[in-house]
């Protein structure tokens, strides 16, 4: 009996000892050929351990998305912002909106190797990029309703300062619809390709604005006012924004300035302006209010003014920006 038993004990020993190794998987010689361009995205990983490998794939597969995303959207944006008087917005990706992404898109992996001459584990990342694209296309979708949201009004609006307000709306909410897309060119090509004439939607959002910003003519109306120190301000501002000031306009701008002087010999105030933009039908389309929080003494009004508007002027050339 205890003969069997060690003739068992030795048959299992040397099955073990000298059991052939598991086979080579095919991934890790070229992990491209079994996982083809044309419908994976994946990155090969290495490290000290089996899930240290996957780990490193991941993020070898969002460094890809990053820095593709990253570098389209400066292109596009670049093309389309050139030769207009809108400023070009620094859109980046950062990596853990990436990984999110990634993630959230369907990553797989193969089970890690080990190879032994480098003692270091492998595996590959990947993205099967059919499913990818039906699981990523609803947040494409999401952010291009956003985007269509202010930009069909805007197409809808007849009053230039308003129709210029929504684009802009248009214009911010398009930074996500433009990220999602360049997720979705990486992810199907052919796919993200449909969205073109969206793409273009976008591009010509800089050049509408231009073309309405012609229209902003407005005449400003000031009372209150010391040495014209508020008045100068107000207009400067106008004009930062895209006005054009004059005699007439298409708009009117009331700025309404009160020192709100207490006291006598000496005397303190307070200055506080109150501006209404109105079109040629009196609607109001814009409003605006500031005033100084501390209170400036002095002998006489104009002295008192003289000190405290250009501390107001600043806070209306800060704050002003429609």
């Amino acid at each position: 009996m205890k003969k069997n038993e060690i003739f068992i004990l030795l048959a299992f020993i040397s099955s073990f000892c000298f059991a052939k190794p598991a086979p080579e998987p095919e991934w890790f010689r070229n992990y491209k050929k079994v996982y083809p361009n044309s419908e994976y995205i994946a990155q090969r990983g290495s490290g000290k351990t089996a899930e240290d490998a996957k780990t490193d794939a991941a993020a070898q597969l969002a460094r890809f998305f990053q820095s593709t995303v990253n570098a389209n959207l400066s292109t596009t944006m670049t093309s389309i912002t050139s030769g207009t008087s809108i400023e070009e917005e620094t859109r980046v990706v950062d990596e853990v909106n990436v990984a999110s992404e990634v993630e959230f898109i369907g990553l797989e992996f193969t089970e890690s190797w080990y190879y032994k001459p480098e003692k270091k584990w492998y595996a590959v990342a990947y993205v099967v990029r059919e499913d990818a694209w039906i699981q990523y296309r609803p947040k494409i979708e999401a952010e291009k309703s956003k985007f269509y949201g202010f930009y069909k009004k805007a197409e809808n609006e007849t009053d230039p300062f308003t129709k210029i307000s929504l684009y802009r709306s248009a214009w911010k909410s398009s930074s996500g619809f433009m990220e999602k897309l360049e997720y979705g060119r990486i992810i199907n090509p052919k796919e993200e390709e449909k969205y073109s004439a969206d793409r273009e939607a976008v591009s010509d959002v800089p050049s509408k604005i231009e073309a309405e910003q012609k229209k902003l003519t407005v005449e400003v109306r000031i009372t209150g006012d010391y040495g014209n120190i508020i008045e100068t301000s107000v207009k400067k501002s106008f004009a930062k924004c895209g006005f054009v000031v004059g005699v007439k306009g298409n708009y009117v701008a009331d700025v309404n300035v009160n020192s709100n002087q207490t006291g006598n010999d000496p005397l303190s105030i307070m200055p506080a302006v109150i501006i209404t933009i109105r079109n040629k039908d009196g609607k109001s389309i814009y409003s605006y209010e500031a005033n100084l929080t501390e209170k400036t003494v002095a002998y006489t009004l104009e002295t008192a003014q003289k000190k405290a508007f250009p501390k107001l002027a600043e806070i209306i050339n800060r704050e002003i920006n429609f």
